[in-house]
């Protein structure tokens, strides 16, 4: 197993060093009516709100990728500098593959935003395929591809059974397209926990509580099982589609739950695995991979 651990963004991430927000503000209305002035001049940004976190993300996407993207409102508004860690880690994946002259993969639960695919195709013009079930973020992140005119690398493919990941797409498709890579952003939280959008998961005493506000729906941040059964059933699709999908990878929100699907990866005999950390200020996550062939 290959394990990589990096105490901060990944080095080419371009958000490592950190966006001057008073250049932001000036350059981008939008922007500028949710930043506060201070007396010196200096704009700073309140990261608990909402809405600020939505125009940040919006402004970064145009101002480094040249994205317009929007968001269905009450869903999940993704942290940029953490996408961007795990597109470049599945690109330094992908590197040591030799062969993979046209790359695509699979976004799973693309959301409202489709924020992987975006970056995906916009930065490295990868093909990819974008599963969601949720009606509302079908339609805005479909509108998100058509207005980056993304159309012809990008397919948001709305998923009409929630208990399958693959299967139904699979099932369905006029080809035998084979993919490089799937990404996955699970639910963080157990719906059948007693406390199911609790804070459970950190020690405050050893890791401060995150600067950001909570945004997403409940069916973007929780599932029955939580990320653990979420990633197992991606486990146990992988075993039927190994031929279609090259690497399989996950982001996870929990430490603990790292070891946790190493075991169930252990007892299916899957024995090509990698993981890494995402460091980006206060947050972090974990990824895993796994393939049923060398790969790193």
């Amino acid at each position: 197993m290959v394990r990589s651990k990096k105490n901060q963004m990944h080095p080419r991430n371009v958000l490592r060093s950190p966006p001057d927000y008073t250049k932001l503000a000036i350059k981008y209305k939008d922007f500028r009516n949710v930043c506060a002035l201070e007396l010196t001049g200096k704009v700073t940004v309140n990261f608990r709100q909402e809405r600020t976190l939505r125009e940040l993300t919006k402004v970064l996407l145009k101002e480094y990728f040249q994205l317009d993207v929007d968001f269905a409102p009450g869903s999940l508004v993704p942290t940029l500098a953490l996408r961007l860690n795990y597109i470049l880690w599945l690109e330094d994946l992908l590197a040591a593959q030799k062969g993979n002259s046209k790359v695509r993969g699979i976004d799973i639960g693309c959301g409202s935003s489709c924020i992987y695919s975006l970056l995906a195709a916009k930065k490295n013009q990868w093909e990819m395929l974008a599963l969601e079930s949720k009606p509302q973020n079908i339609e805005y992140a479909r509108e998100n591809v058509k207005r980056n005119q993304l159309d012809d690398l990008i397919e948001v493919y709305a998923q009409p059974d929630k208990t399958n990941i693959f299967k139904t797409y699979f099932e369905t498709a006029m080809d035998e397209q084979v993919y490089c890579f799937c990404l996955c952003n699970p639910p963080f939280f157990d719906s059948n926990s007693a406390n199911p959008m609790g804070g459970a998961s950190r020690n405050p005493e050893r890791r401060p509580a995150p600067n950001n506000a909570r945004t997403g729906s409940a069916e973007e941040l929780s599932c029955a099982g939580g990320e653990v059964q979420f990633v197992q059933r991606i486990i146990e699709e992988s075993e039927i589609y190994k031929e279609r999908i090259s690497i399989f990878t996950s982001m996870l929100g929990v430490k603990a739950n790292v070891p946790k699907i190493l075991v169930i990866l252990k007892e299916r005999g899957i024995e090509h695995v990698a993981t890494t950390e995402f460091h980006q200020g206060h947050t972090m996550r974990w990824a895993i991979a796994w393939s049923y062939q060398q790969f790193a």
